[in-house]
């Protein structure tokens, strides 16, 4: 690093090995996330100085000014499975300022400033930085040391190394205060916990709640989709209105205040140490198994942390967020984002003419049918979800450290399902039919609960009607169950279910007495452009 205003200067050292006969030209990325109008990927980009083997061969390579990358050339052909050494000096203006916090900085594009072969290719990073003595710098993984620079009189010399093969690795320098807590786990192991926070003169900031919300997530987390799997957790604060999580390191602005949607968003960097980082997306149709899995995870956080109905009340954002217009260059556009495109379209969705596709269906739709599958997979008699939970831990333990598809977790999630009540009264063996309506399909349908009670020859109450699916196309079978929560004399409450195939279907439920109310999914389970409960 030679200008943290400014310049950033690297010498990246990557050990390689072919994975192909002949082998004679690399191509790397590197910057390919800074945009082209107003030429800054041509003027901010890290070019390539030179590059060479580990013997000190000098290679020829190849940088377009426009280019989000480089290529370099061998001298000779390289044989699959041979080994070898690459170093290389980049430089660019490729450093910024926060505007919010003067005297942090960070790179212009957090996951593009080191050269990478591949789409997210897992790797071990070790990161040593020269930086000015009155800076401190963060990255991923352990700090090994911090003390003077070799050869120099005014720098520091920070290494931290990260051991297990991750996709994403980011940094931060400032004049970071370091705040510690321990995170005692069930299992009796004591997880470091540590938040970079800023100075009080730069920053009020209340370390304390911040460190008691990452420890209370990160051990949420761990009992519900497997152990923690790195050797500390570190919070870095991020002068920013976004966050992001990487292994082992959570970038956050200033979240410190006792609500809901801090909560929630704590939770949900906390939770891309499982969903992104342990368990990485394939493509981009798969990246909702990152950002719609961790923004359900905050819903989950905050049903447990806040007992005032605010999960709820983020579910509800959610689903009318997915019912609002897309926003275009000079206004809003007809329609709803839902009606975009299907999840699995990542990305895609995005466009001048429908911005805010991509946040309402990868991260609002996407946790919203993760929900749906947690109410398959629970016991609605006894409200027993651990079945979603053993799912979900078992789809980490199988792709841990590696990438999954959308296909793959439905794969396990089919194995899975076998077993569970609704499966076995409603007589499906698989979810692929959840798959095709929910995943690869644009549709809202409205369910609509009308009912009356009558009495058998015995005099025992009878729940019947019908319950209705509508919004969907002639030529779309649907098939939905539904919970139900039938309130009794005296308080009691009791619940059931009840499924719909095709645009209507009958209801005929005995019960041991007649209801005072009955009403159809009122904990929102069930992803609706509206759900009701009519009794004539």
């Amino acid at each position: 690093m030679l200008e943290p205003k400014k310049v950033l200067g690297l010498t990246a050292k990557l050990d390689l090995v072919s994975r192909v006969d002949g082998l004679r030209l690399i191509s790397f990325a590197a910057g390919e996330d800074l945009v082209i109008a107003d030429d800054e990927r041509r003027k901010k980009q890290l070019h390539l100085l030179g590059a060479r083997l580990s013997d000190g061969t000098a290679l020829a390579f190849l940088q377009e000014p426009w280019e989000g990358g480089f290529s370099i050339v061998l001298p000779k052909s390289v044989a699959n499975g041979q080994k070898l050494s690459v170093s290389m000096d980049l430089k660019g203006d490729f450093m910024m300022e926060s505007s919010f916090v003067a005297g942090t900085y960070f790179p212009r594009s957090t996951v593009t400033w080191y050269p990478r072969h591949g789409d997210l290719a897992r790797s071990r990073f070790d990161v040593l930085m020269v930086h000015r003595k009155k800076d401190r710098v963060v990255s991923v993984g352990e700090l090994v040391k911090e003390g003077p620079a070799p050869e120099t009189k005014d720098n520091v010399l920070t290494e931290f190394r990260m051991e297990q093969p991750i996709a994403l690795a980011t940094f931060a320098v400032g004049p970071y205060e370091i705040h510690k807590d321990i995170a005692k786990e069930d299992n009796g192991k004591q997880l470091p916990i540590e938040f970079y926070s800023m100075p009080g003169s730069r920053a009020a900031i209340k370390e304390d709640f911040i460190l008691a919300e990452m420890n209370n997530s990160v051990r949420f987390f761990s009992q519900m989709f497997g152990e923690y799997p790195y050797p500390l957790f570190r919070g870095v604060y991020h002068p920013f209105n976004f966050g992001q999580g990487f292994p082992t390191t959570i970038m956050i602005p200033n979240a410190d205040s006792a609500n809901k949607y801090t909560y929630s968003f704590i939770a949900h960097e906390t939770s891309h140490q499982w969903w992104g980082d342990m368990v990485l997306w394939r493509s981009y149709r798969d990246q909702w198994l990152s950002e719609g899995f961790a923004e359900y995870s905050g819903m989950l956080y905050v049903q447990l942390r806040d007992k005032t109905h605010s999960e709820k009340e983020l579910i509800e954002r959610a689903r009318e967020e997915l019912k609002m217009p897309p926003r275009t260059l000079t206004g809003v556009a007809l329609g709803r984002l839902v009606d975009v495109g299907p999840l699995v379209m990542g990305h895609r969705v995005e466009s001048r003419e429908t911005r805010g596709a991509y946040t309402a269906l990868t991260y609002e739709k996407g946790a919203l049918v993760l929900r749906m599958m947690h109410f398959l997979f629970t016991n609605p008699q006894t409200g027993d979800g651990k079945p979603f939970f053993d799912l979900m831990s078992d789809f980490v333990r199988r792709y841990k450290d590696s990438t999954a598809t959308t296909e793959q977790f439905f794969a396990v999630a089919n194995e899975h399902v076998k077993n569970t009540p609704l499966s076995q009264k409603y007589g499906y063996q698989d979810l692929n039919w959840f798959y095709r309506q929910w995943v690869t399909q644009t549709y809202l349908p409205s369910y609509e609960l009308s009912y009356h009670i009558d009495r058998d020859a015995s005099g025992s109450a009878i729940l019947k009607g019908d319950v209705f699916q509508k919004g969907l196309p002639e030529s779309e079978t649907w098939f939905m169950p539904l919970p139900l929560l039938l309130h009794f004399q005296g308080g009691k409450i009791a619940h059931a279910t009840v499924a719909v195939y095709g645009p209507h279907s009958p209801v005929n439920i005995k019960l041991p007495q007649a209801p005072e109310k009955v009403e159809l999914d009122p904990e929102l389970w069930i992803l609706s452009e509206k759900t009701s409960t009519i009794k004539p």
